[in-house]
């Protein structure tokens, strides 16, 4: 006695024929499934260091410009070449300084504040520049106090005697004096 087999609707007969024959001979171990893991290759191809970089530059912008500006920062070679630019434009930038009044001897000077003086004779002195009051009244100070002396071989940072001291008679002064050879605040 045949069973009938009742067609499936979509199937044929050589489709419920080659299922019943694979019933029959189906290996008594059961079938694994290839899963997710196992169709990733065991030594995968190594990821490449730039590909690495520019995830992390991605990622991570605000760091990753931090650690790029203190890298160059130690670079010999960005020193280097720093060094270089500033050596060539030095004296380019020296002659824009000097045209512009405000780095001049002059009362507009960005430096230059506003002085009331009383002299030892008690004339009062009113001017703005102390450094440029001075180069011009020099008559008025004993000669051994108005020698100038650069510093360092810079000509505009230069100082005497009566300089210094006239620049400590100021009350803002962080080395305040009340009186020097006479010469007092008169404000």
């Amino acid at each position: 006695m045949t069973a009938m087999i009742a067609p499936l609707p979509g199937l044929d007969i050589s489709m419920l024929t080659a299922l019943a024959f694979a019933k029959r001979h189906t290996p008594a171990t059961p079938t694994v499934v290839p899963t997710v893991a196992d169709q990733i290759p065991v030594n995968p191809a190594p990821e490449r260091r730039i590909n690495r970089l520019l995830r992390f530059r991605q990622q991570n912008p605000a760091l990753f410009e931090r650690r790029r500006i203190e890298g160059m920062k130690r670079s010999p070679l960005v020193r280097d070449n720093l060094m270089r630019l500033h050596r060539e434009r030095k004296a380019e930038w020296r002659a824009s300084a000097l045209k512009n009044p405000k780095l001049q001897a002059t009362d507009v000077h960005i430096a230059a504040k506003d002085w009331t003086l009383r002299g030892p004779d008690g004339r009062v002195f009113q001017f703005r520049n102390l450094k440029k009051w001075v180069r011009e009244n020099e008559s008025l100070f004993d000669p051994t106090d108005v020698i100038w002396k650069d510093m360092n071989g810079k000509a505009n940072q230069a100082w005497c005697r009566a300089f210094q001291a006239l620049g400590r008679l100021r009350p803002t002064s962080s080395k305040h004096i009340p009186e020097w050879n006479g010469w007092k605040w008169a404000a």
